[in-house]
């Protein structure tokens, strides 16, 4: 009976979501070396709210995506490697999502997104620097055709 009840949970969770074609997958390949250069959008910690310093970088990431006529977006939600796991893995969906968000309200289609979580994965990349935390707290926007 437990595990029913997790699963009406989890159905109302996603239930209530934003709406997209491909909610969670893995990212389309293809583009090659002509694609535009992926984009990183940057969180607060603790935060799947899209900071408003950010927004343009969202709104110039659609812009380049219908100028060059790209198909298809991954976004990639990230966070650092404090806290649990988990929860860390729920934030970066929902970073990416917010995300989506703000693209879909940009104009860009929700059915050529998609979008992937894969917190800690990049944790500390910064090898040592004081921000590295920071950093790590972003999502990922990448391009394919």
């Amino acid at each position: 009976m437990k595990k029913f009840g997790v699963l009406i949970a989890a159905g109302l969770l996603f239930a209530a979501a934003p709406s997209f074609a491909q909610t969670v997958g893995t990212c389309p390949r293809g583009g090659g070396s002509s694609q535009p250069q992926p984009v990183r959008i940057l969180f607060a910690l603790n935060s799947s709210v899209v900071p408003p310093a950010e927004r343009p970088m969202i709104a110039q990431a659609v812009k380049t995506a219908k100028d060059r006529q790209v198909s298809a977006i991954c976004l990639i939600g990230h966070t650092d490697k404090l806290g649990d796991k988990a929860y860390n893995e729920k934030l970066a969906r929902a970073r990416a999502q917010a995300v989506a968000a703000e693209m879909i309200r940009d104009g860009y289609p929700a059915k050529n997104i998609t979008i992937v979580a894969d917190p800690e994965a990049f944790g500390n990349m910064s090898f040592g620097s004081d921000n590295a935390s920071e950093i790590d707290r972003k999502v990922t926007i990448f391009y394919a055709r």
